[in-house]
């Protein structure tokens, strides 16, 4: 099973080094939007949210195979607009 890495970009550089083992892209992608799921909401509990941030996922070869910006893990609505 391949092995993908998932370093973080936001206010410091987190690279992770050990990684984690799932079975294609499409899983590390699932694990990425967990990942900067579980993030926003501590920086939501802390009073603040920055949608610049964002996870790159590298494959066992070093190569990048997927970035994903924080916002494109989750949807902003607001119902009280319009």
């Amino acid at each position: 099973m391949p092995r993908y890495f998932f370093h973080l970009y936001d206010d410091i550089v987190l690279l992770d080094e050990e990684g984690i083992e799932l079975p294609d892209i499409a899983a590390a992608r699932a694990e990425a939007v967990r990942a900067a799921r579980e993030m926003a909401c501590q920086e939501v509990q802390n009073g603040k949210l920055s949608l610049h941030h964002r996870i790159e996922v590298e494959d066992d070869q070093n190569r990048p195979v997927l970035t994903l910006p924080f916002k494109a893990a989750f949807t902003v609505e607001d119902k009280s607009a319009g």
